[in-house]
């Protein structure tokens, strides 16, 4: 079975909701309820003042009255620190938890199981890790906190308003529940907005991507234009939505503000006339107005939230919609022991099966198999090649010893044991392996070398380096090499000398098994014997795996595995498949690189062999 049987189609997305956002936040409940408290005080401090301005106005007899003017610039200021502390425990709160959540996200990404890792556009998902994280701070910083003190504001507000004048506040409260319900009904537009506006910069980030990392195919084919405008297709997408954003912000904050600035007009005009009548006061009618204009502020910015928090909405889906993937499995075992079949296998496939996922049943015919009844073993210290056209499914042998994916059918096992009753952790240990693509990170050389072997000193990495030629065994400073920095995809170094890196590194480690997956495809004659013979005495003692089409580089293999279509075809010496294996003997004459060693190859072949 395989690892993603129960993870959801890489298609489907989530929406998230307002328990999403409760569990968002969970973690960070201390703070924010600290921040709530202070924003109780602050709301106090500012909801006293209408009663003193109230009082200073109807006692005015052409003196200030100077302690009353004390009591409010104190208010003032109260409320105003108060505010600012509010803001700074928000907003670092609102960075604590970006920070959590992108450290969270991106373990999480490393985890998934291969297969989901590349079935995803790796620019989406850096996304995800970067923009839909920071779109996601808005339930922090313009979200549940002042919402929730914004609401108690409203409520003291109405009250105060109630105590002074029940008509106006009973005109002012219908007024603000209508306001209030014409704002929801356009808000809930922008959460869908958000999660289409937050997928189409997602594609966008990916194409652009996509046309850098091969920046000089682009130019070399003249498709500059081309490549452009298939990326300003998906910017306009990114246009189409920020438009329609746009769009509802703006109808959001002209309700909110033609709204409230009506309300405005309409209390004044009243309250003015009720002054007239004698009913109310003048510091009362501006007491009034005061608590108006805080119960109005809030509902002002409603729209402006409302807008803000359905984009993050949008983000909230697309991070829940990563981290609702499982990620790769794994055991808690004891190491592996180091034990061999009884017969000194190391690793041996039986009958395995293998098939990319596709979804299609084990017996559907016309399923298309990567691996079809693979079997073989090999023996401790022996050094076997793995030879056959593209495609034959060489790579995806190594593919699943490494436990990048498991076998559909069969059974793979290492040094006496299922490799699925191992931890994945443990078996990588044991092996070392170095794919065709060469990969090299960001970062110094020393870094690259000690890449999960934090325990390699630099003597041992020069060793590595000298032995692969990338350093001069007459250098007098060798370890300057070791902080060379290097750019993205290995930038400061040739194919070539990446490659040297990635088999230096493999050499360094003390893996019992070397899989070299191409390894030197991508060196001249003089360096892949270079290699070659710094790998010979680091693989004595170790099992070595290799997959190459240079005939000088499997010729000496102990044993040759040749594959086709998913199945082994062919086994045994060179000198052998030269004489049994018509698919080897035109390999030799036709894929393998080193020409001459192929003549001499075919020469030696007796006519009518077998395949």
């Amino acid at each position: 079975m395989n690892d993603n049987d129960a993870v959801p189609a890489a298609g489907e997305e989530i929406s998230a909701g307002f328990r999403d956002v409760l569990d968002l936040v969970r973690p960070y409940w201390r703070p924010l309820s600290v921040a709530f408290v202070i924003g109780l005080f602050a709301a106090a401090a500012s909801l006293v003042q209408p009663i003193v301005i109230s009082t200073i106005v109807d006692t005015f007899d052409g003196e200030l009255p100077t302690g009353q003017v004390v009591i409010l610039v104190s208010l003032l200021l109260l409320g105003a620190g108060l505010t600012a502390i509010r803001e700074l425990l928000i907003e670092r709160t609102g960075e604590r938890y970006a920070f959590e959540a992108r450290k969270g996200l991106i373990a999480h990404i490393y985890r998934l199981p291969i297969a989901r890792v590349e079935s995803r556009q790796r620019a989406d998902m850096v996304s995800r890790v970067t923009t839909d994280v920071s779109e996601t701070r808005h339930f922090f910083t313009s979200g549940l906190v002042d919402l929730a003190v914004s609401s108690l504001t409203v409520l003291a507000s109405l009250v105060m308003m109630a105590v002074i004048d029940l008509t106006l506040m009973a005109v002012s409260l219908v007024a603000v529940v209508v306001i209030l319900m014409v704002l929801l009904a356009i808000g809930k537009r922008t959460r869908p907005v958000g999660l289409r506006m937050q997928n189409a910069l997602g594609s966008l980030a990916e194409r652009v991507s996509l046309t850098l990392g091969a920046i000089r195919t682009v130019r070399a084919a003249r498709a500059t234009e081309h490549e452009s405008s298939r990326a300003a297709d998906h910017a306009a997408s990114v246009r189409s939505a920020g438009y329609t954003a746009a769009r509802l912000r703006a109808i959001l904050q002209t309700v909110s503000g033609v709204s409230i600035q009506t309300l405005l007009i309409v209390v004044v005009g009243v309250g003015a006339l009720r002054v007239a009548a004698g009913v109310t006061s003048v510091g009362e009618l501006s007491a009034f107005i005061m608590y108006l204009m805080m119960m109005a502020a809030p509902v002002a910015t409603v729209g402006g939230i409302v807008a803000s928090l359905g984009e993050a909405f949008g983000s909230l889906s697309r991070v829940l919609r990563i981290r609702a993937e499982s990620v790769e499995p794994d055991i808690t075992s004891d190491a592996v022991t180091g034990a061999t079949s009884q017969n000194g296998g190391v690793i041996r496939f039986e009958d395995v099966h293998f098939d990319y996922p596709s979804g299609a049943s084990p017996d559907d015919p016309s399923r298309a198999w990567a691996l079809r009844g693979v079997s073989f073993e090999v023996r401790a210290g022996e050094t076997v090649a793995f030879v056959g056209p593209s495609g034959a499914g060489k790579s995806t042998l190594f593919a699943l010893l490494e436990r990048f994916y498991e076998p559909t059918l069969g059974r793979i096992y290492f040094e006496g044991g299922d490799v699925q009753g191992l931890s994945r952790d443990c078996l990588r240990s044991r092996l070392a392996y170095v794919d065709q693509d060469s990969a090299v990170l960001p970062g110094t050389v020393r870094e690259n070398l000690t890449l999960g072997r934090s325990d390699l000193v630099d003597s041992e990495c020069v060793a590595a380096l000298i032995s692969v030629g990338l350093i001069d065994p007459h250098d007098t400073n060798p370890t300057s090499y070791l902080d060379k920095v290097l750019g993205e995809h290995g930038q400061g170094l040739s194919g070539g000398e990446r490659q040297r890196l990635s088999i230096a590194r493999a050499v360094a480690g003390r893996a019992s098994v070397l899989l070299l997956d191409e390894a030197t495809s991508s060196l001249d004659g003089r360096s892949e014997l270079l290699v070659q013979d710094a790998i010979a005495p680091s693989a004595t003692g170790r099992t070595t795996l290799i997959i190459a089409h240079r005939l000088s580089t499997v010729a000496s293999a102990d044993r040759i595995v040749v594959l086709n279509h998913g199945e082994v075809v062919a086994e045994g010496t060179h000198g052998d498949l030269m004489v049994t294996s018509d698919l080897y003997q035109e390999l030799a004459a036709r894929q393998f690189l080193s020409s001459g060693h192929a003549e001499d190859a075919v020469s030696t072949s007796a006519p009518g062999t077998k395949g």
